[in-house]
């Protein structure tokens, strides 16, 4: 049984601010401790389940996070990483002829634009105001899921705090979950016990891997429609300049057709030009 591990930071337990997720920040090597345990008891319960193969994909800001020395070591288990990559925080999904049986998104947090999800954000921070895909506000729970369905791959677990989860069960249908923490604001949360976290974590993981009836195959329906609101006009100026971008507000461009694999490049196209559109003092 072959499992992929999509591994963000900001729904790990123990991670609140900004400041932990970016490297030379105060608190960064710590959110990277506990990165790896958390992906370690995730690989343990997998392994107990009886994976042989299990790809983790390095799914944080510039994608060189995991340290494959201090992953549980093992002959199955391998760690893609490094960016730039094809598919991003799902890159290797779609690995043939021997895909994954399922996916597992591990430390995910809630959409751009949630109440109070924690670091609450789709893909580009402060690029991307808002992401919807048919019409549906999306985070990068729904666009990675989407991607791994394309891909005939379903989740089957989710990991992060409360309001992800719920975001992913409200979207997805019924995958298994494992709430690490209760979001209280964007920037706060109430953790619970660290050693019962890797506990949970284990023990879902296994349960996942164990049951197919967690396994979802999410498939959007086509053509697909994917609505990107930017935080200044001046990053749908840029994301226009692609042919198949059509603009419909000061701020807002649309990607549709029939290959969500190809609307899912142009997503991450669009979010670079973004990038080089920023201004840092205006």
């Amino acid at each position: 049984m072959k499992a992929y591990i999509s591994v963000d930071l900001e729904g790990v337990n123990g991670v609140i601010h900004s400041s932990q997720t970016q490297p030379n920040e105060p608190g960064y090597l710590r959110s990277l401790d506990l990165m790896h345990q958390e992906t370690n008891a995730v690989i343990e319960g997998l392994l107990e389940a009886g994976c042989d193969e299990i790809l983790i994909n390095d799914s944080h800001w510039d994608m060189r996070n995991l340290q494959h020395e201090k992953l549980l070591q093992h002959p199955g288990v391998m760690v893609r990483s490094g960016w730039q990559k094809p598919f991003s925080m799902v890159s290797g999904i779609d690995k043939a002829p021997d895909r994954a049986d399922f996916a597992i998104f591990l430390g995910y947090h809630a959409r751009a634009g949630h109440e109070h999800g924690v670091l609450s954000h789709t893909y580009r921070a402060q690029i991307f105001y808002e992401v919807k895909l048919n019409d549906l506000p999306a985070g990068e729970t729904l666009l990675n899921a989407a991607l791994a369905g394309y891909f005939d791959v379903p989740v089957a677990l989710l990991c992060g705090d409360d309001t992800v989860c719920k975001e992913a069960t409200d979207q997805l249908g019924p995958i298994l979950t494992a709430c690490v923490k209760t979001a209280v604001s964007r920037y706060s949360a109430i953790f619970p016990s660290h050693k019962e976290t890797l506990s949970l974590l284990k023990a879902k993981a296994k349960e996942a891997a164990s049951n197919k009836k967690y396994w979802q195959v999410f498939k959007p329906k086509t053509p697909c429609k994917l609505e990107i609101s930017f935080f200044d006009p001046s990053m749908a100026d840029a994301a226009e300049l692609i042919p198949q971008i059509k603009r419909i507000g000061a701020r807002t461009i649309v990607i549709e057709g029939q290959d969500y694999s190809q609307i899912f490049r142009l997503m991450l196209a669009v979010g670079a030009l973004g990038a080089s559109r920023k201004d840092p003092y205006f």
